[in-house]
């Protein structure tokens, strides 16, 4: 059985896609309730675009930078 890192509800494997996705950065289970998504810049082959991709809230630019300095202070 599958757990959202960041609740722990428990979610089901034929759940992928419809009530749950794994976060692109840690590969952990996350819920639709707790998925957030971050803007990157993807270079194709005639333009530049924007395209998401779904990480969890540990995974989040500012919270991991955060994170990052009061382990160094």
């Amino acid at each position: 059985m599958l757990r959202c890192k960041t609740c722990g509800k428990n979610l089901k494997e034929e759940d992928r896609g419809t009530a749950w996705r794994e976060c692109t950065i840690c590969k952990k289970p996350v819920c639709f309730d707790h998925i957030h998504y971050i803007g990157t810049w993807m270079r194709g082959l005639y333009k530049d675009y924007v395209t998401v991709i779904p990480v969890c809230e540990d995974e989040l630019p500012r919270k991991k930078l955060k994170t990052q300095i009061e382990e160094k202070l």
